[in-house]
């Protein structure tokens, strides 16, 4: 399982990069989502790779 974390002191900017990542991403298995406020915002989203061979 890896994690993404995003940091921001304002939260519209934290809320386009979040959605940006999880667009751009949408072939990860997210497992687990968590947030936290004070004087910046935090998202850690925790996530899965799926197992597929690589071909090249």
């Amino acid at each position: 399982m890896k994690v993404k974390t995003f940091s921001s002191p304002d939260s519209r900017l934290l809320e386009r990069e979040v959605n940006q990542w999880l667009e751009e991403n949408r072939w990860l298995k997210i497992i687990k989502v968590t947030q936290s406020s004070g004087q910046t915002h935090l998202i850690s989203i925790w996530y899965e790779e799926p197992n597929v061979p690589v071909l090249g």
